[in-house]
């Protein structure tokens, strides 16, 4: 290897070696029929073809389908439930953050178990409790199926990116994670909609049940694929199983880029995690915009940010042509440096065309992110840590977010003004990609020890 992450020998140009084994059952031999463009686009995922990455995507996108169906549907619930703005807000928060909490354990079942049988698992779970949403009899009912369900839905974070990551090649994983992101992201637009349809039609729980139909297709399909080796598409070895989640949080926490990575998500966390709260909040107290128009600003938040899982997937794969994983770390750290920036711009200006222009910006870069920060833990991590790589990640991700804002933010709204709080937030979001920008000097050094099995 060179410095400066320019290299010349580096795991991402080693030989990948065949699967022994089919990622589908029924998949078949040789590339499928059809046009010349879907040809090539199934050439680019590899021998594996589309059919893994089609299945976790789908089960990704429809199971937020429910989260954009809570906040579409949450005023009817409060009426259901006798419960005011802030109840329903409280509970929003709680049914979000606490399952979070379980991530790193997840991580640590989906690098010791069979991830396809835990994904079916949590796939049910996930569909079930969504139903049980619907049908809650009680508050209470509705809060432990929040809860419940919302562990289920963290596998598209942790257990689902570790099998996208051994069921494809090093060459392929630009693409197969920025499909993974986009598509999933995709769906999940259509969620808030067709919830509003479905209530508008027959009632808030008839649209909760109704969008959790889905899941359990996907589910079903999910169940006919094998579980990909460990390793095998990147070269690398397994090395010993683990035997605690404490052994597991040790290796993670050796692999440098990771460590640094985890001060920078608890910087921007606090920033892109509740950024859409954070901006409807902004645009009703500051421009005084009522729920249309607000709904207008949260579907070009949306579009913003599929924009920006796009242009950093491209990013992502240019950087893997040419050999340069290290580059990932830039590419993540610069795009959370533009979504803090975009985040001081529409506090800033006292014009409403331009704080919409800035919060079309600043999506890119909330968004943009995602394919190369999966990119970069796939490599850095070793094949029996990678879950709870993503799992610890995350982990301080929604500590950043949660301490930062009721530390910092939420008493500077209070003692000052919005445009004052969002000016201290974006200041904590380009902090959290300056600090990922530093990431890139220790990547070479965490995936030769990858490799290597050294971790």
């Amino acid at each position: 290897m060179t410095e400066a992450g320019n290299v010349t020998e580096s795991p991402a140009t080693l030989d990948v070696p065949a699967q022994t084994e089919p990622a589908f059952e029924q998949l078949p031999a040789g590339a499928p029929r059809g046009p010349q463009f879907w040809q090539r686009a199934v050439q680019r995922l590899g021998p594996t073809g589309w059919v893994p990455l089609g299945v976790l995507v789908g089960l990704a996108g429809v199971q937020t389908f429910d989260l954009g169906a809570f906040g579409i549907l949450a005023p009817d619930i409060r009426h259901t439930f006798h419960l005011s703005v802030a109840e329903v807000d409280a509970i929003a928060t709680l049914t979000g953050a606490v399952p979070v909490c379980f991530s790193v354990h997840l991580g640590y079942w989906g690098d010791k178990t069979n991830r396809v049988r835990l994904s079916v698992f949590a796939g049910l779970l996930w569909g079930i409790t969504a139903i049980l949403t619907g049908l809650a009899p009680a508050l209470a009912v509705l809060i432990l199926a929040r809860t419940v369900g919302g562990v289920g839905q963290l596998t598209t974070e942790t257990v689902y990116p570790s099998l996208l990551a051994d069921y494809y090649g090093s060459e392929s994983l630009g693409s197969v994670f920025t499909g993974y992101r986009w598509i999933s992201a995709g769906l999940g637009l259509i969620g808030g909609p067709l919830a509003g349809i479905l209530a508008a039609v027959a009632g808030w729980r008839v649209a909760f049940v109704a969008l959790a139909v889905p899941t359990f297709a996907f589910v079903y399909f999910l169940s006919r694929m094998t579980e990909p080796q460990r390793g095998a598409s990147m070269g690398l070895s397994l090395g010993e199983p683990l035997r605690s989640v404490r052994e597991g949080f040790r290796g993670v926490r050796a692999i440098r880029s990771l460590r640094r990575t985890w001060v920078s998500a608890f910087l921007f966390g606090a920033g892109t995690l509740p950024l859409q709260t954070v901006l409807n909040n902004f645009f009703h107290d500051v421009y005084h915009m009522g729920d249309a128009a607000r709904g207008n600003i949260s579907l070009l938040y949306g579009l913003g940010g599929l924009f920006g899982i796009i242009y950093g997937g491209r990013l992502t794969t240019r950087a893997l042509a040419a050999g340069k994983i290290p580059q990932l770390a830039q590419i993540v750290g610069y795009l959370v440096v533009s979504c803090g920036l975009g985040i001081m711009l529409m506090s800033v200006v006292p014009w409403l065309g331009l704080s919409i222009a800035a919060t079309a910006f600043l999506t890119v870069g909330a968004f943009g992110f995602l394919p190369a920060y999966t990119t970069l833990v796939a490599f850095v991590a070793p094949p029996r840590l990678r879950a709870q790589a993503y799992g610890w990640s995350l982990l301080w991700y929604a500590l950043g977010a949660i301490v930062l804002q009721v530390a910092v933010i939420g008493p500077l709204i209070e003692g000052t003004t919005q445009r004052v709080a969002l000016v201290v937030l974006g200041v904590l979001v380009v902090a959290g990609g300056l600090v990922e920008i530093t990431v890139r000097r220790f990547v070479n050094d965490d995936m030769a020890r990858a490799f290597a099995g050294d971790a």
